[in-house]
């Protein structure tokens, strides 16, 4: 190696010292703090094997008979837990006040009852008890006959 390259061996170095950190550092301050934040909440389920838009793929088809007062589930994805229960809220998180619908266990179609008493704006839940966390929730309409 003569003169001329070590001496510009020698300033690349020296430019990669500086400017190696400084693009490290640049690029630790780029990371997004909470990306998941940024998705709202009920666009997508929570742990459900696949997530779809378009209504043909959904995972999840309720149909409610309104004369009836039943709701009909149609599950055509595995669910990821093992244990899911089915409720009926007023909010959209798992609370003491949610009246249980029945038993979630595999793909296929469930029919539960409605109570006459929940009227107005009421969400349905699909709760892992054994991990405890809600997996979907979904707005339905409910109305006293």
């Amino acid at each position: 190696m003569n003169v001329k390259l070590r001496k510009r061996h020698r300033y690349m170095w020296m430019v990669l010292g500086i400017a190696l950190p400084l693009l490290c550092l640049e690029a630790i301050e780029a990371i997004p703090q909470n990306v998941i934040a940024d998705i709202p909440r009920h666009s997508c389920t929570l742990d459900i094997g696949i997530c779809g838009i378009d209504n043909v793929d959904y995972p999840i088809v309720i149909e409610q008979s309104q004369t009836a007062n039943t709701l009909d589930l149609n599950i055509k994805a595995p669910l990821k837990s093992a244990f899911t229960l089915a409720y009926v809220s007023r909010s959209q998180e798992f609370n003491e006040d949610a009246v249980l619908l029945g038993a979630i266990h595999t793909m296929g179609e469930y029919s539960f009852d409605l109570d006459t008493q929940m009227s107005g704006q009421t969400y349905l839940l699909l709760v892992d008890k054994l991990n405890d966390k809600t997996l979907y929730h979904q707005l339905i309409e409910t109305s006293a006959e």
